[in-house]
């Protein structure tokens, strides 16, 4: 029994220093420790001493939506910029030219239409000179028919009458 006891005393010590060794370990050695300061503004540095190469933080690609040439430039290589920051003027001349011929041509294009449309007026015209022409020439023809049978007509009733011998000859 007594043998029981000193293994049951061995357990608990062993227990004991290693519950006391975890709770060590875990840093709960008493109540946390709190660092406490007054709250000032003022400036901020950071010293690293450090070697190596330095990266940005925040890097930001730069780009727009046309090309063309730089007229102005605001902001240079590494400088800080803010949201909505004018960082470059694209030079406008030859957008604006592009914009001149295009209004050029559109011109010219409603110029075609008007100079096509008098045209058509025109042909439109000559097609009803034409059908009046043709109209008239229908009617001389028409009455170059009647001519033609009055001439018969009165050929055969002089024929007739100079056969009868009631006319002269030179009639």
């Amino acid at each position: 029994m007594k043998r029981r006891l000193i293994t049951l005393l061995v357990i608990v010590v062993v227990g004991a220093g290693t519950t006391a060794a975890w709770l060590y370990a875990q840093g709960r050695g008493g109540t946390p420790k709190y660092r406490l300061a007054r709250v000032e503004t003022g400036p901020l540095t950071a010293t690293v001493s450090a070697t190596g190469n330095l990266n940005a933080v925040i890097t930001v690609q730069v780009g727009s939506q046309v090309s063309g040439q730089i007229k102005q430039l605001f902001a240079d290589f590494n400088s800080e910029v803010k949201k909505d920051q004018l960082i470059a003027r694209i030079d406008p001349d030859i957008f604006e030219a592009k914009v001149n011929q295009a209004k050029a041509e559109l011109e010219n294009a409603q110029a075609a239409v008007l100079n096509q449309a008098a045209n058509v007026e025109r042909a439109r015209a000559e097609v009803e000179n034409a059908r009046a022409a043709l109209a008239g020439a229908r009617a001389q023809t028409a009455k170059a028919q009647v001519s033609l049978v009055e001439a018969r007509r009165d050929l055969d009733r002089k024929t007739e009458l100079l056969k009868k011998e009631l006319i002269a000859q030179s009639d």
